[in-house]
């Protein structure tokens, strides 16, 4: 078991610094010092041994050939859309307003609909 301390959680907006994090075979096996939201989001991260592949135009592809390709839309976008940062803190949507310009794109986030 290797034990990872000062974990940061991003699940909410506190984001949590001090967690004590259990590893097994690449698994998580035990979570101290989080809430239970923290706890339950860490232990039960929702990934699925059935869970589909990404594709591309309906053909399956790795991880980094999804991320490349999700790429090339982003750089080509005429006007890209961040969105979100409700949870994310002042520095993160700071960050990302730098990064809206730089592509020149716009932001929203969830309180607008």
């Amino acid at each position: 078991m290797l034990l990872h301390e000062d974990v940061v959680c991003t699940f909410c907006g506190c984001l949590c610094d001090d967690l004590e994090v259990e590893v097994e075979g690449n698994v998580i096996t035990g979570v101290k010092k989080a809430c239970a939201i923290g706890k339950n989001k860490l232990l039960h991260d929702g990934r699925q041994e059935d869970a589909p592949l990404p594709s591309i135009a309906g053909r399956e592809v790795s991880i980094p050939e999804a991320v490349d390709h999700a790429a090339g839309i982003l750089a080509n976008a005429k006007y890209p859309l961040i969105y979100g940062l409700s949870s994310a803190t002042s520095e993160a949507q700071r960050e990302l307003v730098a990064i809206a310009e730089l592509i020149r794109g716009t932001i929203d986030n969830p309180s607008s609909y």
